[in-house]
């Protein structure tokens, strides 16, 4: 039989028990969250690339950059193939704004013919969804590296395939490429992508052309070397490095020459769809042409194919956003 004094006591502990548990945990809580707060501060000093903010690589331009194929394949492109590799330095996510069927006058102004299937989540001009993201306060200091494909589309027409010649508009529409890129477009970008420290946030690269027609038309090669060369000087006057796509397609398979190439790297020799945009493997190899060009650490050339050199001057005021968060992981 219990005493009265030994109820008083078990009572009084019962009491107190819960009071002591609630200590406990939020003694707890306190201590977790204090060490969460200097991980974080810690993991923001030393490895900016695993900050929690999102980090973007944003693909623009053409149907190439969009990934397009004829057999309705739409996620295998050159920009799906380099985002899967950056994301080793933590790039948490991709714009692909690209339009099939874009040219620079509605890049500029919109009306692309492939706007209803295009990746991005955007109305309107390209230029104005790319400027707009770029310019978002929560954007800045995210966004990097940036591609551009573009130019094609204004002079495609101006080749006739089944003559094997070009048309008479060709410098002329060459001129109007060329004024679109230098006086309105990267003038834009480049807008965009100053940091209010004046530095920039991330490298945009511009890729040019392989020759889809150098098997059926062995003397197209002038003609695509001009449209190239005409991309090369536009980005020269902004120090914009060019992806050598033409060299790493002609240098495929151990160096075997474009004409030899094209049809395992487009579908032109398919007699299903006879189109010029790239298979799998042409779209691996251009997402391996810009990761060299772009420096990424640990990405070797594909076997037989060199290391294209890209044109233009690289000198950027400040290295891209992953190139600094790959060095600081070392």
């Amino acid at each position: 039989m219990a005493r009265s004094g030994d109820s008083a006591a078990s009572a009084g502990g019962s009491g107190a028990r819960p009071t002591s548990i609630l200590a406990v945990v939020a003694l707890a809580v306190v201590l977790v969250a204090a060490l969460v707060g200097v991980d974080l501060l810690v993991l923001s000093r030393n490895n900016p690339a695993q900050a929690i903010a999102p980090h973007y690589y944003m693909a623009l331009g053409d149907s190439l950059s969009f990934g397009y194929q004829p057999n309705l394949d739409f996620s295998a492109g050159f920009a799906d193939d380099i985002f899967n590799d950056l994301h080793f330095v933590d790039v948490t996510g991709i714009v692909n704004y690209a339009c099939p069927g874009e040219t620079t006058d509605t890049f500029i102004h919109g009306g692309c013919v492939g706007r209803f299937a295009h990746h991005g989540s955007y109305t309107g001009a390209q230029l104005t969804a790319a400027v707009d993201f770029l310019k978002k306060e929560a954007n800045r200091g995210h966004v990097s590296p940036i591609t551009l494909e573009l130019g094609s589309n204004d002079v495609i027409p101006d080749w006739d395939p089944s003559t094997c010649t070009a048309s008479p508009n060709v410098d002329i529409d060459l001129a109007h490429m060329d004024d679109n890129l230098t006086k309105v477009i990267l003038p834009q970008l480049l807008d965009a992508l100053q940091s209010r420290t004046n530095a920039n946030n991330g490298d945009l690269h511009l890729l040019n052309y392989y020759n889809p027609y150098a098997k059926e038309c062995p003397d197209s090669a002038q003609f695509v070397h001009t449209v190239n060369d005409h991309l090369a000087a536009d980005a020269a006057q902004f120090k914009i490095p060019v992806v050598d796509v033409y060299g790493a397609f002609d240098q495929f398979n151990n160096g075997a020459g474009m004409a030899n190439n094209i049809c395992t790297l487009t579908w032109i020799c398919d007699s299903r769809f006879h189109d010029i945009h790239p298979t799998n493997t042409g779209y691996t190899v251009i997402a391996k042409a810009v990761e060299l060009a772009l420096g990424l650490p640990g990405m070797g050339p594909l076997p037989g194919v060199g290391v294209p050199a890209p044109a233009g001057d690289r000198s950027a005021p400040e290295a891209a956003l992953w190139r600094r968060a790959a060095a600081e992981t070392v």
